[in-house]
């Protein structure tokens, strides 16, 4: 089993938190699209802590999304694989959701509150 984190002190670029320029709804519309193209079922959505929960039969992901100012919002990513290539598998899901997050929003920076 591998547990991968993103976080803003990680020192892989692609494990750094990403923000974005958008609101907290938008980055949560766009993360529940990914997750259901991603076959991740969604077992919970909690708005008072700002998290979304979501497995499928081999991954269980955690996404933290905080609304730092009306147009900076940031998302992190906890992931647990149970698979032979639990590590790789994790990190490509972490990717394969910043690309697409990127790709409708602008990225403001990584790791912005150090």
């Amino acid at each position: 089993m591998a547990s991968i984190e993103t976080q803003e002190l990680a020192t892989k670029e692609c494990l750094t938190t990403h923000y974005y320029k958008a609101s907290y709804d938008q980055i949560k519309e766009i993360y529940l699209e990914i997750l259901k193209d991603m076959n991740q079922k969604v077992i919970a959505i909690n708005d008072e802590y700002c998290e979304i929960f979501s497995e499928n039969f081999t991954m269980s992901v955690t996404a933290k999304i905080i609304m730092q100012t009306p147009i900076e919002t940031s998302i992190d990513l906890f992931v647990n694989c149970e698979s032979l290539f639990g590590k790789s598998k994790a990190i490509k899901f972490i990717a394969e959701v910043y690309a697409r997050i990127g790709s409708k929003y602008t990225l403001k920076g990584l790791g912005l509150h150090r």
